[in-house]
């Protein structure tokens, strides 16, 4: 496997540059992309449970604590809950989109990958065919055919692992930016309840004693 890799030539070494930070972004991202690290249940049950008794002190303290997507939109919510409901959801959209660059970090780069990979792979099967045409213009004897299947293995190797790259690299980083946006999405569903709370009508006639309303 080696000596395949080394008669592709020196274009291999950016390939094998750009396979190893792909694994890098894929590993790094399938570990931050979990919900259980956006979406803790005891968070989520603390949090509704301050909104519940309208303690919008508390609430802030304990994002401010828990910093994380979810946070960031719950304080965003907590902070502009006067707001009108159309003004409410353009900040809250602004956050979340905000939030889904962070959560999407590193993909533009696995993206570059994927179209790179395959350029390179190109680039390396252009110089294979120009080493073989030089072959065929300077050498004569038995010794062609040697040199002529080194520029054909370096020219159809480096092809060969360009797509190997870029291929398994595509189908990921559509998953992880799907993966991406379907944690947003759930966020904003919890959201959805806490703006019912948070945005629900002070009672009247001695209500429920808030902490920061």
């Amino acid at each position: 496997m080696i000596d395949i890799l080394i008669s592709g030539g020196p274009v291999m070494v950016p390939l094998a540059l750009l396979s190893l930070l792909a694994l890098a972004i894929i590993f790094e991202r399938l570990w931050v992309l979990r919900k259980q690290s956006f979406l803790d249940e005891t968070m989520v049950s603390t949090l509704s449970q301050l909104m519940a008794q309208r303690d919008f002190d508390s609430a802030q303290e304990y994002c401010r604590r828990h910093q994380g997507p979810f946070t960031e939109l719950v304080s965003a919510l907590v902070e502009n809950r006067h707001a009108p409901y159309d003004e409410l959801r353009e900040i809250l959209e602004d956050v979340g989109r905000r939030q889904l660059r962070g959560l999407e970090r590193g993909l533009p780069a696995l993206g570059t990958v994927v179209s790179g990979a395959p350029l390179l792979g190109l680039l390396g099967t252009v110089l294979g065919m120009i080493k073989i045409f030089a072959v065929v213009a300077s050498s004569g004897g038995a010794s062609i055919a040697e040199k002529l299947s080194a520029g054909i293995a370096e020219a159809l190797i480096t092809t060969a692992a360009g797509l190997i790259i870029a291929i398994p690299a595509l189908f990921v980083h559509a998953y992880l930016e799907s993966r991406a946006e379907g944690i947003l999405a759930e966020i904003e569903a919890r959201l959805l309840d806490f703006m019912h709370l948070v945005r629900r009508p002070e009672r009247t006639g001695g209500g429920v004693p808030g902490g920061g309303d």
